[in-house]
């Protein structure tokens, strides 16, 4: 292990100053690297890389900022099969390892190895005139909603067997590991990362009846179309990046990607004492 890619949130680190120490705990240790800040939009003079720079020939990738972070660099991650090691400079961190004040533990993490989680992600097309004219991945969710805030009519299917029908501000479609993000804030249920399953949760349902639903993904294909999209002007955001709009005839799909993330994984804690944790620090 020589080369060491970060991934840093200058919105969390305006000063850089996480990103020297880093910098410097690498250099001290005869480690290369590579930054890039990703999207971010930063106002600071730095001399970043881009992300396929920053992932090309990396045996580990950092990321220095929240779980939004981590998020950007998930699809680059499954792109370049590269493990990644989230450092916690948000107020939550819920897919962190460390917390900022632990980077002096970084040298003897690289230096003595350290195991990998395996988590789910989701491919993502949008169909047009049967042909995918855009697509994706997501780590936590695919999302559907109206742009001009009225209610939308959205059919999920399998293989064109009718299986949810939902009127509602939105929809949810989340990983295991999305299913303690937005979708638990609109009423989902929690999922334990290593079950095999994704969870459909409505926004805002207009119908008593509607809960959420959780299926199997193994070898299923959600397709998912929005009945009314010409009058609601549906948009799809997926891990909170907006990434098309849709037109009347279009189609969602969703399906589980071939490949896993892999998540550096440091401590024996289980998922519900690190969930009861960082939920504690949410409400407080």
């Amino acid at each position: 292990m020589n080369k060491i890619g970060i991934i840093v949130n200058p919105e969390k680190d305006p000063e850089l100053i996480c990103l020297h120490r880093v910098l410097d705990l690498l250099k001290q240790n005869d480690y290369t690297y590579a930054v890039s800040c990703c999207d971010y939009k930063p106002d600071i003079s730095f001399d970043f890389s881009s992300p396929e720079e920053c992932f090309s020939d990396a045996s580990l990738v950092l990321t220095l900022g929240g779980d939004g972070t981590l998020l950007r660099a998930a699809s680059y991650a499954i792109q370049y099969d590269v493990p990644l090691l989230g450092i916690n400079l948000g107020h939550l961190g819920f897919l962190a390892e460390l917390e900022d004040n632990e980077l002096e533990e970084l040298p003897a993490i690289l230096s003595n190895g350290f195991d990998c989680t395996e988590r789910m992600m989701l491919k993502v097309s949008v169909i047009r005139n049967n042909k995918s004219i855009v697509e994706t991945t997501a780590l936590n969710d695919a999302v559907i909603r109206s742009k001009n805030g009225k209610p939308a009519h959205i059919v999920i299917a399998d293989h064109s067997i009718d299986l949810l029908d939902y009127f509602c501000d939105g929809f949810i479609i989340a990983t295991p590991t999305g299913s303690t993000a937005y979708s638990m804030s609109a009423g989902g249920p929690i999922l334990e990362p290593r079950s095999d399953s994704i969870v459909v949760t409505p926004i805002c349902p207009h119908t008593l009846g509607s809960r959420s639903v959780v299926f199997g993904i193994a070898q299923k294909e959600l397709d998912v179309r929005v009945a009314n999209a010409e009058r609601i002007q549906p948009i799809l955001e997926c891990d909170g990046a907006e990434l098309a709009c849709l037109s009347e005839g279009d189609y969602v799909s969703i399906t589980r990607h071939s490949k896993p993330l892999r998540l550096v994984k440091l401590s024996n804690k289980s998922f519900y004492k690190v969930l009861n944790e960082k939920i504690s620090r949410r409400m407080s």
